[in-house]
């Protein structure tokens, strides 16, 4: 297995792993900025292949195996200050979001995390976390930040198994379609700890 940087080739890939990452969150947005024959992958594709912002390939690292993409990592450091200023232009779902990375500023960001269903059990996700590990402490980066649905149990529990543990957490604002009926909690760990 090998990590690499995202290209923009694999941004559909990327789009579909990021939503999967997101609860459904992303395909929910995607599905709002859909025109026409658009479908919410198509979407999460445009943006995926952007130079900037969050979900950008530029931001991604996928692990792949003989040419196939196992899985991919979506980090970068949070803007320190954090702007909450501009806070209810955001869609209500995202807000508790962005509240939650606003306690983290500076923070190496774990924004989503994802491998195919056939790649799990193989050591991809430990890969690609050792991997941003390695960015954030090349960035001079002290902490690392991610957020995680409360009923996400086996991704918690992955996570805390790397020294990450719960600071904080704010209720789900649902969504047509959410499934995830809780918290999203953030969770974070200082490096050279766990």
């Amino acid at each position: 297995m090998q990590i690499r940087q995202a290209v923009k080739a694999n941004a559909r890939e990327l789009a579909y792993l990021f939503s999967l990452a997101g609860e459904g969150l992303p395909e929910y947005l995607w599905s709002q900025r859909a025109k026409g024959n658009e479908s919410p992958l198509d979407v999460g594709e445009q943006r995926a292949r952007r130079e900037e912002g969050g979900f950008s390939y530029r931001h991604a690292q996928i692990c792949s195996h003989r040419g196939r993409l196992m899985g991919m990592i979506v980090d970068y450091r949070l803007p320190d200050p954090y702007p909450l200023a501009d806070l209810t232009d955001s869609p209500s779902v995202v807000q508790p979001l962005r509240r939650l990375e606003a306690r983290v500023p500076g923070s190496w960001y774990i924004r989503a995390l994802a491998t195919y269903e056939t790649s799990r059990g193989k050591g991809v996700a430990s890969l690609l976390m050792s991997q941003a590990e390695a960015s954030a402490i090349a960035e001079g980066c002290d902490e690392m930040s991610l957020i995680v649905a409360s009923e996400n149990r086996v991704a918690r529990v992955f996570q805390e198994r790397r020294g990450f543990r719960e600071v904080d957490a704010l209720p789900v604002v649902p969504w047509p379609g959410c499934q995830t009926g809780e918290d999203w909690v953030l969770m974070t760990r200082r490096l050279g700890e766990g």
